[in-house]
């Protein structure tokens, strides 16, 4: 995500988020994204890119005290363009009572099931349909399920929402409407154990509103 200077409203700094226990689990200092350049044929060539997430075994990234999130700044190649989002995309409780978001609602993630990727490096998407009650409050609810497939390598993938000419508030609303809904935090598999190997093929999701509150952790802090 990009988040706008104090200084400087009109310019940023470039924030990686993702589950915080994705970054927990890497063994090290150094992390590894897969990126890409374009050429100009319109083709896609991957390169990986490697960072620092501890300095000395001290953490660089930031986690929410209460949810898998966790955001740190990052730098990237200057000669790599970057598009961002903003934390307006994240949706809190507001947005989601306001755009009526409810169960059975199609979601959409992002994300590299067994570490698989599509050509030029990219990740996949895949479509869900929301299939827990209540989603707000989020801070009582804390978390939410998905019905949809996921796999090692999906954690931290962002899931998000794209409605167009939605009917909501007893009429049809023109237009569209999008934002983040949160991240992929985890696969349900059976608690029953002659089933433990079982994928129920639903998942949770961590709400956006924890992402948000762990941005403004950041930006507090540095």
């Amino acid at each position: 995500m990009g988040i706008p200077s104090s200084d400087d409203p009109k310019h940023g700094r470039l924030v990686l988020v993702t589950a915080a226990h994705v970054l927990d689990d890497i063994g090290g200092d150094v992390a590894t994204l897969t990126m890409r350049r374009r050429s100009i044929d319109g083709s896609y060539t991957t390169f990986d890119y490697n960072f620092k997430i501890r300095d000395a075994g001290k953490n660089l990234y930031i986690k929410h005290a209460d949810a898998d999130v966790a955001a740190m700044y990052i730098e990237v190649p200057p000669d790599l363009p970057i598009t961002t989002l903003t934390p307006n995309f994240l949706a809190d409780d507001e947005r989601i009572e306001q755009l009526e978001i409810h169960p059975g609602d199609k979601i959409l993630y992002l994300g590299f099931p067994l570490f698989a990727m599509t050509r030029g490096g990219f990740p996949f998407l895949r479509e869900g349909t929301l299939a827990s009650y209540p989603l707000t409050p989020v801070h009582s609810v804390k978390e939410w399920n998905f019905d949809g497939l996921l796999y090692g390598g999906n954690s931290g993938g962002p899931v998000y929402f794209h409605y167009e000419n939605r009917y909501r508030q007893g009429g049809t609303q023109w237009g569209f409407d999008q934002g983040i809904l949160g991240l992929v935090v985890q696969q349900i598999n059976s608690s029953i154990p002659e089933f433990a190997d079982k994928q129920l093929n639903y998942g949770v999701i961590v709400p956006a509103q924890f992402i948000k509150e762990t941005l403004d952790n950041l930006t507090r802090g540095h």
